[in-house]
C-alpha cells in the first residue's frame, strides 16, 4: 500500500522537480523504496502471471450483509473475472481491454459494454516498475518532498518526510531509522476523507498487521492481519472493519499466485435463454436489489468527490 503511495506522484508536477529539492528527504525516500522492494519481496509479485483471490465478507450480526466472491486476474492479457454471490449475487463480471460483460443468472439477463478498461490487468505493469519510475523522479530532484525531522512512532525512531503532490493535498511518511521501512503514512485531501495507515512488523520485514483509519463524517478503522507464502507474497488477509457508531464487517481473503485457470475462463458467452439489456440498466437493477443490505457498508467506501 505505501509502495503505491510513494509511487503515486502525479505526472503534472514533474516540471517542478529539480528546483529547491531537499536532498535529505530524497535520500530517506530512496532508502525506503529499497527496503520495501527487498523486504516486501515485490519482484515475486511481478513474476505471477495470474492470481486468484477468494473473498468471504460478512457483517457482525445475523441480519448483516454477506458476500462471497472469486476474483481471477490474467495480468499478461490484462483481463479479469469476478464471480460474486450472497447478498449481491449471483453475478459475474468480465473485463478486458475491449469490453465489459455482466451476467445475472437469477434475472436471466446479461449486458455488454464496449471500451473495456485499458488497465484491466490492474497490477499488470508490476510494482517494481512503479518504484523504478519513482526512483527516476527522485534522481531528477523532486522539489515537493521535504524532510520534517525525527519522531518516535510505535516506540521506534522514525524520519518524517512530507509531499504535496497536488494543491491542498499532503502525503506524510514516517520511515524507521533502523530498518528504513515505513511505520506510518498519512494522506490529507480537500473534500475527502483523510487516511492514516499504521504498519506493524514484529520480527519480519513484511507487515504482519496493518491498521487503516478513514477520518470523516463516518470514521472507519480497518485492522488487517496478513500471512505470507514461502517467497514472501501475501497469501491470507483477515480484515475487520469498524464504522464509528455502526456495524462491524469482517473479510477473509485467500490468495493463490499461480492458479490453474484455462484461457476460456475469461471469455463470456451468453447462456441460452438469457436476454441482453443495456449495461447501466442491469447495473442499476442489481444495485437496487441489494440497496438495503449494502447501506450498512457504504461508510467503508471513501468519497470520490
Amino acid at each position: 500500500m505505501v509502495a503505491s503511495l510513494l509511487a503515486a506522484t502525479p505526472t503534472g508536477v514533474v516540471a517542478q522537480q529539480g528546483a529547491g529539492s531537499d536532498d535529505r528527504a530524497i535520500e530517506v525516500a530512496r532508502e525506503a523504496l529499497a527496503a520495501i522492494e527487498s523486504g516486501w519481496a515485490l519482484a515475486h509479485y511481478d513474476r505471477a502471471k495470474r492470481v486468484r483471490a477468494a473473498i468471504n465478507a460478512r457483517g457482525g450480526s445475523p441480519t448483516s450483509i454477506g458476500i462471497t466472491s472469486n476474483f481471477v486476474m490474467d495480468r499478461a492479457a490484462r483481463r479479469w473475472r469476478l464471480d460474486a454471490g450472497g447478498d449481491v449475487g449471483p453475478v459475474t463480471l468480465y473485463v478486458d481491454r475491449e469490453q465489459m460483460a455482466l451476467h445475472a443468472p437469477d434475472l436471466g439477463q446479461f449486458a455488454r459494454q464496449s471500451g473495456g478498461l485499458a488497465t484491466a490487468g490492474g497490477l499488470g505493469d508490476g510494482l517494481s516498475r512503479q518504484l523504478t519510475e519513482t526512483r527516476r523522479r527522485l534522481d531528477q530532484g523532486y522539489g515537493l518532498l521535504r524532510y520534517m525531522g525525527e519522531e518516535t512512532v510505535g516506540g521506534a525512531l522514525a524520519q518524517r518526510i512530507e509531499d504535496t503532490p497536488a494543491p491542498g493535498t499532503t502525503a506524510t511518511y514516517w520511515i524507521d531509522v533502523a530498518t528504513h521501512l515505513p511505520q506510518r503514512a498519512e494522506l490529507a485531501r480537500p473534500g475527502r476523507k483523510d487516511v492514516r495507515i499504521e504498519f506493524h512488523y514484529g520480527s519480519s520485514p513484511r507487515p504482519m498487521r496493518v491498521e487503516i483509519y478513514l477520518e470523516g463524517e463516518h470514521d472507519v478503522q480497518v485492522t488487517a492481519t496478513l500471512r505470507y507464502d514461502g517467497v514472501g507474497r501475501v497469501s491470507q488477509v483477515h480484515a475487520v472493519s469498524r464504522v464509528g457508531g455502526g456495524d462491524e464487517f469482517t473479510s477473509d481473503v485467500n490468495v493463490d499466485w499461480s492458479p490453474n485457470v484455462a484461457a476460456e475462463f475469461f471469455n463470456f458467452a451468453p447462456p441460452a435463454g438469457t436476454r441482453e439489456v443495456p449495461f447501466q440498466q442491469l447495473v442499476s437493477g442489481l444495485v437496487f436489489a441489494a440497496a438495503g443490505k449494502l447501506a450498512a457498508i457504504l461508510p467503508l467506501v471513501p468519497e470520490s468527490r
